[in-house]
């Protein structure tokens, strides 16, 4: 009798350590919280990045082709993002054009997000063509397609309203 009780006390010892056993790294541990992703450190580089009357703007213009990778590599960082996940008409209506632009906006003193803005972009074709885009915000910036249809250079002015003060900045952008 005696030795069936060092038995079950030993298999019971065996069982409840083993899990103890199996959790090699404590520092690998999935992070719960959800974050917005500071976007200029995933796009490199900006196509235009300047400060107007105390307001920094970062601006990338790129293909679809590239924003679309980009997209995929920022659903693949944090699938749980509540911020990154878009209902189809959006996501459909971000990828129309042959372009995307984002616009990063902060306050210069102090590196804060601008609150209550809007943005638009005015676009001036090769051919003279002028025409607009409103750029929709964004988790922590703001985006929109565009369309570059022709070959040559564009002139772009993005206008940001922040407090009813309009702040611009113009800058040309080659289609090949």
């Amino acid at each position: 009798m005696k030795l069936k009780y060092v038995f079950l006390s030993t298999f019971l010892i065996i069982v409840f350590t083993l899990p103890m056993f199996g959790q090699q790294e404590h520092a690998n541990i999935t992070k719960t919280d959800t974050k917005i992703h500071d976007i200029s450190k995933m796009l490199g580089k900006p196509t235009v990045e300047t400060t107007v009357d105390g307001l920094n703007m970062k601006i990338w213009l790129m293909t679809q082709k590239q924003h679309k990778k980009i997209k995929e590599e920022m659903r693949v960082i944090d699938m749980k993002d509540a911020a990154m996940k878009m209902n189809k008409v959006t996501m459909d209506s971000m990828m129309a054009g042959t372009h995307h632009i984002m616009l990063d906006l902060k306050d210069s003193s102090n590196g804060n997000e601008i609150a209550n803005a809007s943005a638009t972009v005015l676009i001036e074709s090769p051919s003279k063509i002028i025409s607009s885009v409103d750029l929709r915000k964004m988790m922590s910036h703001f985006g929109g397609p565009l369309t570059l249809i022709e070959k040559g250079e564009y002139q772009l002015k993005v206008s940001v309203i922040v407090g009813g003060v309009t702040k611009s900045t113009q800058f040309k952008y080659v289609v090949d």
